[in-house]
């Protein structure tokens, strides 16, 4: 489930529903951390600059998606910027992604299409799902490296056509090896994976959804804090000339009944690897904001 704003305040990921292409040992493919330990990854792709205005791009986006299959299942305009969009899309590749990534594979199930106009240019960019399939999922992620393998074959066919293609990564000066990622912590003392926030349990899946759903709708208090919490981040974090769209919205989870979310003093500085310490303590500040709004589904 992912929270935008008043008009699409939430969207599931459900479990139901870039490493490298698959290589078969005997049958079995290759744990991506040994065909990778001197591969390193940077949190997002930029992809490239359209040649078209914010509305050309938009309807090249439409019809490509379309004629590929790829479903566009949400969009979002994050911190009320009119020179940033995203599109939410999920393939038949990330579904599968989803569906075999273990219990933290839904958040592979939708990518971030971000679109970015900088005076006359519109560039295109999107998370790195090497960067945070290895994450998010850690050793789970190797389950699935035959189908990021065919995602990220397809994923240039299903795109416009564009002026410039750099496919070039960017979000953090050093990049981050296998090992670093699966064990990520931004210092000790703060979350790592194994510390989500927890926000109920319940005995179906279906019950799960349906009691967030109705938790969702009676509060409003909860999409203003989230609309705030996401400006207040890009006014700490993300201020540099390559803008992190893809980072955003907030998500949630809901996975045979349980409900939970990365604890934001992890996801927050793996989406912002040159967070400065003054930087950090002021997070601290909005990460008690997230988790007050995040608590009140537990209602």
């Amino acid at each position: 489930m992912i929270l935008t704003d008043r008009r699409r305040v939430i969207l599931f990921c459900y479990v139901f529903f870039l490493p490298l292409l698959s290589v078969l040992l005997r049958g079995t493919p290759l744990p991506s951390y040994i065909l990778a330990e001197s591969e390193t990854f940077r949190p997002y792709l930029l992809i490239g600059e359209t040649g078209k205005n914010f509305d050309g791009t938009e309807e090249a986006i439409i019809q490509k998606f379309f004629m590929n299959d790829a479903e566009i299942i949400g969009r979002y305009r994050p911190v009320g910027d009119p020179d940033r969009y995203i599109f939410f899309v999920t393939t038949k590749q990330l579904k599968k992604a989803s569906r075999n990534g273990g219990e933290h594979g839904l958040f592979l199930g939708v990518l971030h299409l971000a679109v970015d106009v900088k005076g006359e240019m519109v560039y295109l960019s999107v998370p790195n799902i090497d960067y945070w399939g290895n994450l998010l999922l850690r050793e789970d992620f190797d389950r699935v490296t035959k189908a990021v393998g065919e995602f990220k074959t397809d994923l240039p066919r299903m795109l416009p056509k564009l002026r410039g293609r750099f496919m070039r990564p960017f979000g953090s000066t050093e990049p981050l090896t296998v090992d670093r990622l699966r064990t990520y912590q931004f210092m000790k003392r703060l979350p790592s994976m194994d510390d989500t926030i927890e926000l109920g349990n319940f005995e179906s899946h279906d019950k799960a959804i349906r009691v967030v759903e109705e938790r969702l709708k009676k509060s409003t208090e909860l999409t203003k804090l989230f609309r705030y919490d996401v400006m207040r981040i890009a006014e700490l974090l993300d201020r540099s000339e390559r803008k992190a769209t893809p980072f955003y919205p907030w998500q949630i989870a809901v996975v045979n009944g349980r409900v939970f979310s990365p604890a934001p003093l992890f996801k927050i500085p793996a989406g912002f690897p040159e967070l400065t310490l003054r930087q950090l303590l002021k997070l601290r500040k909005l990460s008690t904001s997230i988790m007050a709004s995040l608590k009140e589904l537990e209602q």
